[in-house]
């Protein structure tokens, strides 16, 4: 997206809205933001908030993106928009917030004769959907179903044929529009069988291979836990060995019993309980070394006891419990899964009738751009 393009459609953007054109520069423009705009781009949700509950009249923001940023007069606040620009992400946000769906009539060419009788408009329901195979590779399918909700059927690579029609938002002069025969549940409904159609089509193989990867996995992770499993009775035994002969040692050296002695803190205070003792700031206790816990025995705090902590949620995992959590991710990241998601779509009043495009002819044609404008 050339820097060209952002500015057509930051002023597409505007121009949907009607925004007030303070400023229209070569490289920048300047724009009084409308409520709704504001609202998303503005990043002042607070003062909403206090114009909206004290019922009071609102400022609108000025803003000026610069589209150059090299070219920017001097003295002139700007903001540089790009493609990768917070700003211009934000623009795209409320753009799907606010035409994510749209109701768009067809317009005829040419002046009305006296005698020319109304046409009707057929009510078609258009769909952009993306479908997407998941397992740990993912491939999308983008499908574009229009819907004629007067004699219900379904067609593929509806938005190619739209736009090649010059689509008004206001129904033009003798004009009409024909009854819907089936409701918008029922067309979705339609839809979701032309996507099962679909992908009945498509080759299987890939989740075939997923599942294969998929317990590929597993069977290494079993065999790790397996071998795990063998080995932990030597190391018990081998800690139990280790911990008897520490024992034996404590008990057969008397100068480790003096040490011991020597630094009981009932009988010979450290360092750093003696800092405690005398009043210094927090800053002060941790500049001489002291440990945080101390300071806050020595100022009154309150330590809860041992023996009320619950350790439960730090109890260590058992390798059971470590097996089957990784087991779950494994299947989460290679299980095949399906997933349907609605990009945009709308409500169509046409007088034209787009080809029918069959399931299996759409699927020879699947790989084939459909256009570079977005709905």
């Amino acid at each position: 997206m050339q820097q060209e393009q952002v500015r057509q459609f930051v002023e597409r953007y505007l121009a949907s809205f009607s925004a007030h054109i303070v400023e229209s520069h070569p490289d920048y423009l300047t724009v009084k933001l409308p409520v709704d705009v504001d609202k998303d781009i503005g990043n002042r949700p607070f003062y909403w908030s206090w114009v909206e509950k004290m019922n009071i009249a609102y400022q609108p923001l000025v803003l000026t993106f610069a589209f150059h940023p090299d070219r920017i007069p001097d003295g002139l606040r700007a903001e540089y928009v790009h493609l990768g620009a917070a700003r211009m992400q934000q623009i795209f946000e409320s753009t799907k917030k606010h035409g994510r769906f749209l109701c768009m009539y067809e317009q005829k060419t040419g002046v009305p004769s006296a005698s020319r009788r109304s046409t009707p408009l057929v009510p078609w329901l258009g769909l952009n959907l993306k479908v997407s195979l998941l397992c740990d590779k993912k491939r999308d399918i983008l499908l574009y179903l229009g819907i004629n909700l007067h004699n219900p059927r379904v067609v593929h690579d509806f938005t190619s044929f739209l736009f090649r029609l010059p689509l008004s938002p206001t129904i033009p002069d003798y004009f009409y529009t024909t009854d819907r025969r089936i409701t918008v549940p029922q067309a979705l409904a339609m839809a979701e069988q032309e996507v099962t159609n679909v992908l009945k089509l498509e080759d299987q193989t890939w989740a075939e291979e997923a599942r294969s990867r998929l317990q590929e996995e597993l069977d290494i992770l079993a065999a790790y836990y397996e071998e795990l499993a063998r080995r932990e009775p030597e190391s018990a035994e081998k800690d139990a060995e280790d911990g008897a002969k520490e024992e034996e040692s404590i008990e057969d050296d008397p100068l480790e019993e003096q040490s011991t002695t020597v630094l009981d803190p009932a009988v010979q205070p450290t360092a750093s309980a003696v800092a405690v003792e005398q009043p210094q700031s927090f800053d002060e206790y941790r500049a001489t070394g002291g440990r945080i816990l101390d300071f806050l025995r020595a100022n009154g705090i309150q330590v809860t006891p041992k023996e009320e902590i619950n350790q439960k949620e730090w109890r260590k995992s058992t390798p059971d419990e470590e097996r089957q959590r990784r087991m779950d991710e494994l299947r989460w990241q290679h299980e095949p899964r399906i997933d349907v998601q609605f990009i945009n779509g709308g409500l169509f009043y046409l007088s034209s009738t787009p080809p029918l495009v069959s399931t299996s002819q759409q699927k020879n044609t699947s790989k084939s751009p459909v256009s570079g404008r977005i709905l």
